[in-house]
Parts: C-alpha cells; sequence; structure tokens
C-alpha cells in the first residue's frame, strides 16, 4: 500500500511538469514578458516626455518674463510723458515719478540684451525696439 502511494504522490507531482508545452514558456510566463517589454517600452517613453515637460518649463517662462519687462518699458514711456506734460504745463500736475518693479526681468532677459533705461523726459519709443528683437527671436 505503501508503494502504491509514493507511486501516486510522484504522479501527482510530476504530472504538471510533464503537461508543460517543450518551449518551457506557460501562457502566464508568456503574458509577463510581453508585460515587461510594454514597461520597458512605456518607461522610455516617459523618459523621453519627461525631457519635452523640462522643455516646454523652460521654455514657457519666457513670455511671463518678456510681458512684465515689456509693461515696465510702458509704464516708464507714460510717466515720461507726465513728466513733460507737468514741464509745458508749468506746473505740477502729476509729480514726481518713479520706476514700477520688473522684479529684474528686463535684466534676464538675453540673446539681444533688454535694458531698462531710467524714464526718459521727453520719452523715447526706442527703449521698445530691444524687447522687439527679443520676442521675435525667443517667441515668435
Amino acid at each position: 500500500m505503501l508503494k502504491i502511494t509514493a507511486a501516486f504522490f510522484a504522479a501527482l507531482v510530476l504530472v504538471p511538469f510533464a503537461a508543460q508545452p517543450a518551449s518551457g514558456a506557460t501562457p502566464t510566463d508568456r503574458k509577463i514578458a510581453a508585460l515587461q517589454r510594454q514597461v520597458r517600452a512605456m518607461q522610455s517613453q516617459v523618459k523621453a516626455l519627461n525631457k519635452r515637460v523640462k522643455v516646454l518649463e523652460r521654455f514657457s517662462a519666457a513670455p511671463f518674463l518678456g510681458s512684465t519687462c515689456e509693461a515696465a518699458l510702458t509704464a516708464d514711456l507714460f510717466q515720461g510723458t507726465w513728466a513733460v506734460i507737468d514741464q509745458v504745463a508749468g506746473r505740477t500736475i502729476f509729480g514726481p515719478q518713479a520706476q514700477i518693479t520688473d522684479y529684474g526681468n528686463c535684466a534676464f532677459l538675453a540673446s539681444p540684451a533688454v535694458p531698462r533705461p531710467p524714464i526718459q523726459v521727453p520719452p523715447n519709443i526706442s527703449v521698445f525696439n530691444p524687447i522687439i528683437q527679443w520676442l521675435h527671436v525667443n517667441v515668435g
């Protein structure tokens, strides 16, 4: 009886191994291998997309910096106009003018550089030439 039980037990243990295909890969093994290939492909896609995001983040700041600088240059131009009005009127209508902050954004712009001169009396629209060139090169 012991021999039959041992033989029966051995048959139960060995039957699943004998039923495997000759290639040695079960359907589950093939599915796992396919999923591993997909994961590797997706990992490389994620890596490429992360690089793109970094580039886009860098370039998305450019319009903000340019707009801030442009607004400050425009404010300077208006204030120069107000100073001329005070001169022509011969009295103080607008009073002394002070530049608003551009938070250093004009100085940050390069290729070409965008300087921010002090308020000019009389105002001179040529202060916009560098920002227009910068916008054309960097955003256009």
